[in-house]
C-alpha cells in the first residue's frame, strides 16, 4: 500500500487539470488587471486602497506562483495558496462580498488544482508531508496578511465600548457652522419624503421646543437645517421632527459662541481610518470641548472614481460609527478636508472625482458660508479669537510643476480672501488661528505634498505677515500622523524674518504613525489614538493666554506649549 499513489488520478487527467489550472490562473490575472480600469469590482466604503496598492501586489505574487507551477506544481500551488489566503483578508475588508468571492476563487481554484496534481504523484508519506507544508503556507499567508492589514489599515488603539443607539427615523446627525446666535444641523433620514422641522430647546428634555420652518430632504434623505435668533454663550439641544414626531434617539447639543472675552477649549483631530470606532473619540468627548476642529482626513476613503454613491457610502459609514456619532452629537464641528477625504492621496482639482467631492461636502457637512467657487475655505469667530480655515486641495497648482515660483497651494482667489481675512482679523482679534491641514514647516522640496513643495508661495505669505504686522497668529495642522508642536522657532519662512508663530499638529486619530516636516521645537510623537487641545484663557484683560496640548486616548499629555498674545 505504501507504493500506491495517494490519489487515484490518471496522468491524462492530471495533465488536463494542470492546463486547466494554468488557463484559469492566466485568466484570473488578466481579469484582475482589467478590473481596476473597467471598474469591475464593487468596493466597501474606503476600499479604494485595494485598487491603489493591494491589487498589483497580489497579481505579482500570484504570477510568480504560476511560473513556478509550470515546473513544480506543489511549490507553485503553495505560493498561490499563500497569496489566496492573504487575499481573503484584504478582499473581505475592502471588497463587497460578491466581488470578494470572485477574486478569491480566481486565485484559490488553480492553487488547489496544482496541489491535488502534485499530491497525486507522491507516495502517501510524502504527500502527507506536502499537504502539511501547503497547509502551513496557507495558514501563514492568512496570518501574515492579517498582521499587515492591521498595521496598514486596522485600529491603532482599542475600539470604543460606546453602544450603538437603536434605529430611528434618522441614520445620523451632526452640527456645525456655530456663531453667537445660530448653528447648522445636517441629518440623514430613512424616508427622504418625510416632513422635516428642526427642534431647538434649552432643555435636554425638550420641554420648551422652538420649531423651525419645514424643509425638504434631498432625494437621498440628507437634510440641512439652521437655528437662528439664539442667545450667545448658551447651551441648546436640538433634534429633528419627522412627520410631526420628534426623533428623541438621535438628538444633539451645541453651545453658541460667546460675544466677547471668554475662556474656552477646543479639540483638534485629524487622520482616521475608514470606519474607525476608536476610543480616542471618547477621549475627545470626555473633555467636553466647545468645538471639534478637523484639519483634514476625516476618513481615508481615497475615492478617485467620480461616483456620487462612493462618497456618500464612506460618509454614511463614518457618521454612524458609535464613538464618532456620539462625539458629533455632543460637539459641533469645524471641518476642512485634506487629500484622503477629498479625492485620494495627493489629489488636487484635476482629480476626476474632485467635483463630486465638492458637491458631497456641501450636502453632508454643517459648514460655515462658502464661496461660490470650488474651494471650501471658511472663517468664524469664538470670543476674541478668529479662526481661518484654508482648503489646500481644491485650487492648488500641480505639485509636480517644475517652476515653483508659479505654483500655488491656495489659488489666487482663495489667497486674496486669506490675506483679507488676516488683515481684518489683525484689527479686531488678539488671537488668529489658521487651520491649515498640511505641514508648514518643511524644507523646500520639488514635488513635495506640503508647503515645502510650494516654497515661493509660503515665503509670499510669510512676507505678507511681516509687511502687515500680523500679530497673534498660530497654526493648527493635521496630515502628518503625529503630535508635534513648534513654538515659532522653525516656522518663519519670510525673506528677512519676523513671521514666526506657534504650530500644532494633532494626529493621528486612528492611523499608523509617521513624521513629516520639521524640525519642531517640542519634538514630534508619531502614532494613532492622538489628538490635540487648544485652550484659550481670556478674562477680558490686556493679554490672552493660549495653551497647546497633544494628548493620547489614555489622557497622557505628550507635549504642551503656552504663549501669550496682547489684546
Amino acid at each position: 500500500m505504501d507504493d500506491a499513489p495517494l490519489l487515484g488520478l490518471s496522468r491524462p487527467v492530471c495533465r488536463l487539470l494542470h492546463w486547466v489550472a494554468v488557463g484559469w490562473a492566466l485568466a484570473a490575472i488578466a481579469a484582475l488587471a482589467l478590473a481596476g480600469p473597467l471598474n469591475l469590482l464593487s468596493h466597501r466604503p474606503g476600499g479604494a486602497a485595494f485598487e491603489i496598492a493591494e491589487r498589483p501586489v497580489f497579481m505579482a505574487m500570484f504570477a510568480v506562483g504560476v511560473i513556478i507551477a509550470l515546473r513544480w506544481q506543489i511549490m507553485g500551488g503553495a505560493i498561490a495558496g499563500f497569496t489566496a489566503a492573504g487575499l481573503v483578508v484584504f478582499a473581505d475588508q475592502q471588497l463587497k462580498p460578491a466581488s470578494a468571492i470572485i477574486v478569491v476563487a480566481g486565485f484559490a481554484i488553480p492553487a488547489l488544482l496544482w496541489i491535488v496534481i502534485d499530491l497525486n504523484d507522491q507516495r502517501p508519506r510524502k504527500a502527507i508531508l506536502g499537504l502539511v507544508i501547503v497547509s502551513a503556507a496557507i495558514l501563514s499567508g492568512g496570518a501574515i496578511a492579517a498582521e499587515i492589514y492591521d498595521d496598514l489599515f486596522g485600529p491603532t488603539h482599542p475600539e470604543s465600548a460606546t453602544p450603538e443607539v437603536e434605529e430611528s427615523a434618522l441614520d445620523w446627525i451632526w452640527s456645525g457652522g456655530v456663531t453667537q446666535t445660530s448653528f447648522s444641523v445636517v441629518a440623514k433620514l430613512d424616508d427622504p419624503a418625510a416632513s422635516i422641522r428642526l427642534a431647538v430647546s434649552e432643555s435636554a428634555d425638550f420641554d420648551d421646543v422652538a420649531l423651525a420652518a419645514a424643509v425638504e430632504a434631498d432625494e437621498h434623505g440628507v437634510v440641512r437645517l439652521r437655528a437662528d435668533g439664539l442667545s450667545p454663550d448658551r447651551p441648546y439641544y436640538y433634534g429633528v421632527e419627522v412627520d410631526g414626531a420628534l426623533d428623541r434617539i438621535r438628538t444633539g447639543r451645541v453651545r453658541t459662541f460667546p460675544a466677547g472675552p471668554k475662556s474656552f477649549e477646543i479639540a483638534i483631530g485629524s487622520d482616521a481610518r475608514v470606519g474607525s470606532n476608536g476610543v480616542v473619540f471618547d477621549a475627545i468627548r470626555s473633555i467636553d470641548p466647545l468645538l471639534y476642529v478637523i484639519p483634514g482626513d476625516l476618513h481615508y476613503g481615497d475615492v478617485e472614481d467620480p461616483e456620487r454613491g462612493l462618497f456618500e457610502d464612506v460618509m454614511d459609514l463614518t457618521l454612524q460609527q458609535p464613538a464618532q456619532a456620539a462625539l458629533y452629537r455632543s460637539t459641533p464641528v469645524a471641518y476642512v478636508w485634506d487629500d484622503h477625504d477629498f479625492a485620494g492621496d495627493g489629489s488636487g482639482p484635476s482629480t476626476p472625482s474632485a467635483p463630486v467631492a465638492q458637491e458631497t461636502f456641501r450636502r453632508y457637512v454643517p459648514h460655515y458660508p462658502l464661496a461660490d467657487d470650488a474651494a471650501i475655505y471658511q472663517s468664524f469667530s469664538v470670543g476674541r479669537a478668529r479662526f481661518i480655515l484654508t482648503d489646500v486641495r481644491s485650487a492648488r497648482s500641480d505639485v509636480n510643476a517644475p517652476d515653483d515660483s508659479a505654483k500655488s497651494m491656495l489659488g489666487e482667489e482663495q489667497k486674496a480672501w486669506f490675506f483679507d481675512e488676516l488683515l481684518d482679523a489683525s484689527e479686531h482679534y488678539p488671537l488668529i488661528v489658521w487651520v491649515n491641514p498640511l505641514p508648514w514647516i518643511s524644507e523646500p522640496t520639488p514635488a513635495a505634498d506640503d508647503w515645502g513643495g510650494y516654497a515661493t508661495e509660503r515665503r509670499e505669505i510669510a512676507d505678507f505677515i511681516v509687511d502687515n504686522a500680523i500679530d497673534g497668529l498660530m497654526m493648527i495642522s493635521g496630515d502628518a500622523h503625529m503630535v508635534a508642536i513648534d513654538d515659532g522657532s522653525n516656522s518663519d519662512f519670510s525673506t528677512n524674518g519676523g513671521a514666526a508663530f506657534p504650530v500644532i499638529h494633532a494626529a493621528a486619530l486612528d492611523r499608523p504613525g509617521s513624521i513629516k516636516g520639521g524640525p519642531y521645537s517640542h519634538g514630534s510623537v508619531p502614532g494613532g489614538g492622538h489628538f490635540g487641545v487648544l485652550s484659550v484663557d481670556d478674562t477680558g484683560g490686556d493679554f490672552v493666554t493660549v495653551n497647546l496640548s497633544g494628548r493620547t486616548w489614555q489622557g497622557e499629555e505628550l507635549m504642551s506649549h503656552e504663549f501669550v498674545v496682547a489684546s
